[in-house]
């Protein structure tokens, strides 16, 4: 995959780029806005993209929403909420087939253009707010969202961990918000959190697919400049500080199986060796991790380590068994160590390369994934195929990947374990 993006301002705070591909017979039209995360208004930032997009004023039910996208060849819109990094991500996107292959010769990207704009733009309310049918209906399916969360106890544990880990930082908030904050959602708090989003946040557009995607940056340029954008926010991500002393947290629930989650922290600017790092500490079924944490100590049914680069993050998540709750911490840490003292081979470091071109290589896999790709490059300011990056990896002196070990620090560690008897 070759292709760069053309990235343009088209209204005040909106960035408009495409991707067009002749190996995808589907297009994808991505719109993204961003905020800073906070406990005040993450969770009527949730429900708003639920919303918007099973219905607008032209498709004023679910059912002719639904009956018009499945007459378009079972086309989709749909939105999600998210964080990344310090920031709360409202995110929308339009997946459908392209022009070339309608079978009535329907211009398929015109018309999805239009109603995700009007998703948009013009939803379904009762006297200048949402209707409070479907805010209540919604509501409860977020309520409903955030209680059964705590079930997936792997996901759970590190959203815990990383209010410890980012302590007084955006990043600790829960990306999903409180159920006490959902039940005071109201048809005029979310048509108001609705509104915050359309006029202030700063928004991406990115379409990707076979398309040229004609005309619709002008569409959504035309959509904006009617949409009172004022005030755009300034949104920022911040290194996590490191802690003077590891906080340790433990927490106790009815579970048949522990969760550990160590937080490193290093404010290295060597990121191609961080990267290699990652992978050979505990990225890969070849890392240290995998090969001795897991297998030739069975310490733990699982032991993996994953990066929040710009925070500055790296966070190792085990399942474990009770009693082996210390011991597999220590081993995690002695490996890290290893890794320090450069005990590792050049065949890590290939396993390494190995693991990293097979990443940038499932970039292509789908449009979604280029989406992905070019939103991160974006929140990065670092615009760049993924042929380009990784080039960056290829090649990381043994050298510059123990200076990135060496500059890891232990920060928190979470414990999520069984009641005491």
């Amino acid at each position: 995959m070759k292709n760069i993006i053309n990235r343009r301002k088209i209204a005040d705070g909106v960035y408009f780029s495409s991707i067009t591909d002749k190996r995808y017979k589907k297009n994808l039209i991505s719109v993204a806005f961003s905020t800073q995360l906070s406990e005040d208004t993450a969770t009527e930032n949730v429900i708003v993209p639920v919303l918007l997009t099973k219905c607008n004023s032209k498709l004023p039910t679910y059912k002719a929403f639904n009956n018009k996208m499945s007459r378009l060849y079972a086309s989709g819109i749909g939105g999600t909420a998210g964080r990344q990094y310090d920031l709360q991500t409202i995110s929308f996107g339009a997946y459908y087939l392209d022009d070339i292959y309608a079978l009535s010769g329907e211009k398929m990207t015109g018309i999805m253009t239009d109603i995700l704009i009007d998703c948009l733009t013009s939803p379904v309310t009762e006297n200048g707010v949402f209707s409070e049918k479907f805010v209540e209906l919604e509501k409860k399916t977020v309520i409903d969202n955030i209680e059964t969360a705590i079930n997936d106890k792997r996901s759970y544990a590190i959203e815990r961990a990383m209010k410890t880990i980012c302590k007084g930082e955006p990043a600790s908030v829960c990306s999903y918000g409180t159920v006490e904050k959902a039940k005071l959602i109201t048809p005029d708090s979310a048509y108001k959190a609705y509104r915050r989003m359309l006029e202030t946040m700063p928004c991406e557009i990115i379409c990707t697919g076979c398309s040229d995607f004609e005309g619709v940056a002008e569409k959504f340029a035309a959509a904006f400049e009617k949409a009172g954008r004022h005030d755009i926010e300034n949104t920022m991500i911040a290194l996590s500080p490191v802690k003077t002393q590891t906080e340790e947290v433990t927490e106790r629930l009815t579970v048949n199986q522990s969760k550990l989650v160590l937080g490193f922290k290093s404010h290295s600017d060597d990121d191609a060796a961080l990267v290699l790092l990652q992978k050979i500490f505990g990225g890969t079924t070849s890392s240290k991790l995998f090969r001795n944490v897991r297998e030739k100590m069975s310490l733990c049914y699982y032991c993996s380590a994953a990066r929040n680069d710009l925070k500055g993050i790296m966070l190792v998540n085990s399942g474990v068994e009770n009693e082996n709750i210390e011991k597999t911490k220590e081993a995690v840490i002695d490996q890290l160590e290893e890794i320090k003292n450069g005990n590792f081979t050049n065949e890590d470091i290939n396993f390494a390369e190995m693991a990293i071109k097979n990443d940038f290589k499932s970039v292509a896999d789908s449009a979604g994934n280029v989406s992905n790709w070019y939103f991160d490059c974006i929140r990065k300011n670092d615009i760049v195929t993924p042929e380009e990056k990784l080039g960056r990896y290829l090649g990381v002196s043994k050298e510059r990947i123990i200076a990135a070990a060496k500059s890891m620090v232990l920060d928190s560690v979470y414990v999520l374990t069984g009641n005491e008897n």
